[in-house]
């Protein structure tokens, strides 16, 4: 997919004197030119993809990092601003992916607004307005579903960006998650997209599976406990039915579990029936790449973990042994590089190199699996996979195991399948209770998506981030390396940034901020 960066101009208050409002630039694309012609009109719509690929949603190595937020990963130099989070020393004045996350989704939503509202008039092909319709609102309820996740309530815009918009008081929680159910609603209600599209140049738009596969993700966190305390069982209803309508449609849909867990992440099998939504990455399609490998085999800061490796259970599903790791579950090796295994074609592992943090270095979503390292892998090009579809099965295990009161056969398949697919034992329907494959559930979504980025808001929606984060940190030696802290009456949600509030006295702070 053809990726350009859109961006608008706007005089400022207070120079308007000197701007000449009459004049259209014929040499350029304007605000008002844009969607004059076909070649415009997708322009824009490419402009809403990319800040996806913003450091501060899913470019750079975000992802990744976020990561060492959990005790999953070490962030050594506090890259990108995570490390202060891991720490609970982070704060409204905190640099990096906190103030920098609400400002990027914000453009986004910009850009889908101002795309939206300018569509009716826009040269392009009715097929094609329809589609457009469809990904600029799935686009908007992604950047809103980002800012509600992260921040709890915040400004509600759907209309094109004007000044009166940076003086809005936070909505209501509730508020903006109708406005994303309306977007996802709409969108699989009028069918603005399909399953697929027909173009290879189109893969990695979003799709109606996308869609159905956001409002299930935005539905689990709402039946949360950090968001459901009162654990309404409607809303965990809610999120079993959202994840279980996009199951039934595998015959329409295609979607299925990669065969092969490791090579599922190499840019070879990108687009597999496994990707429901991803981030595109491409060095000869545009600009947008990622640092996935300079990250995860050169800097290393975001090094596994002890307490990760040490929750990989054995291909019988017994518990591991520190320092043994030939019997682990596959997903271990293809995840992580660990001490005995061959790093960047240099054999057991050597001290220099990958022992230098945690002793651990990260694989996945990087290129590398023995092989020595290419002197040009600064720039990778492997896409991000905001959605796949172990994380449906999974979201709908979880959803529905909420809602029975023992297991369903139902519960049992989805977990079975993730299992089944890197040959780990299977559970028996009816030998596990609800609280029990609660457990369950929760090990599998950590170690099916060790280094992906999801484990963070797992800890968060669990409320078990206060037990699992204060604790000490340590390297493959049992070696400490440093003592995390969580507030739960503070932590569970980001601060407002401060340079936000300074320029909108109406936004409110969050809780001991």
């Amino acid at each position: 997919m053809k990726k350009t960066v859109f961006g608008l101009m706007l005089c400022g208050a207070v120079t308007l004197g000197s701007c000449n409002l009459d004049t259209i630039p014929t040499d350029k694309y304007t605000v008002e030119t844009f969607w004059e012609t076909e070649e415009g009109t997708e322009a824009a719509m490419s402009g809403c993809y990319n800040v996806l690929t913003s450091s501060a949603l899913f470019g750079d190595s975000a992802p990744l990092l976020e990561e060492t937020c959990t005790p999953n990963a070490y962030n050594y130099n506090n890259a990108g601003g995570y490390n202060v989070i891991a720490q609970g020393t982070h704060t409204a004045n905190s640099s990096g992916i906190i103030a920098n996350r609400w400002k990027k989704c914000y453009e986004g939503i910009g850009r889908c607004n101002t795309h939206l509202n300018r569509l009716s008039g826009a040269v392009v092909a009715d097929d094609r307005r329809v589609q457009m319709e469809g990904e600029a609102k799935f686009l908007r309820a992604l950047y809103y579903y980002m800012l509600v996740t992260y921040y709890n309530g915040v400004p509600l815009i759907l209309e094109e960006p004007v000044y009166a918009h940076g003086s809005l008081p936070r909505a209501s929680r509730k508020e903006v998650v109708q406005a994303i159910l309306d977007d996802l609603n709409d969108i699989i209600d009028r069918r603005l997209l399909d399953w697929t599209w027909s173009k290879t140049a189109d893969r990695g738009r979003a799709t109606l599976g996308a869609a159905m596969a956001l409002k299930a993700r935005l539905l689990l966190f709402e039946a949360s406990k950090l968001v459901n305390p009162s654990n309404d069982s409607a809303k965990w209803q809610a999120a079993a039915k959202a994840a279980g309508d996009l199951i039934e449609k595998e015959a329409q849909t295609g979607y299925d579990l990669f065969g092969d867990y490791r090579k599922l992440f190499l840019p070879a099998n990108e687009h597999s029936c496994e990707c429901v939504f991803n981030v595109e990455f491409s060095k000869t399609k545009n600009t947008a790449v990622n640092s996935f490998n300079v990250y995860s085999v050169q800097y290393r800061n975001n090094a596994p973990l002890l307490d990760l490796v040490m929750d990989y259970r054995t291909t019988t599903d017994g518990a591991a042994t520190m320092g043994k790791y030939d019997n682990l579950d596959p997903r271990f090796a293809a995840t992580n590089f660990y001490p005995g295994s061959t790093f960047l074609g240099k054999a057991n592992c050597p001290a220099s190199e990958v022992c230098q943090f945690t002793g651990f270095a990260h694989k996945k979503l990087t290129i590398y699996d023995e092989q020595k390292r290419d002197s040009d892998d600064g720039n990778g090009e492997t896409n991000y996979m905001f959605i796949r579809y172990a994380d449906v099965l999974l979201m709908f295990a979880e959803a529905q195991n909420e809602v029975d009161a023992t297991p369903s056969k139902e519960v049992y398949d989805a977990v079975n399948r993730v299992r089944e697919r890197v040959g780990m034992p299977t559970y028996t329907f009816g030998t596990k209770s609800q609280a029990e494959m609660r457990e369950i559930i929760r090990h599998e979504r950590r170690i099916e998506f060790a280094g992906e980025g999801l484990y963070y808001n797992d800890i968060r929606r669990w409320m078990t981030a206060e037990r699992v984060m204060n604790a000490v940190i340590q390297d493959y030696a049992g070696t400490d390396i440093a003592v995390r802290a969580f507030d739960p009456d503070r932590d569970y949600w980001w601060p407002v940034p401060a340079d936000q509030i300074l320029l909108n006295k109406k936004l409110e702070q969050n809780p001991n901020y």
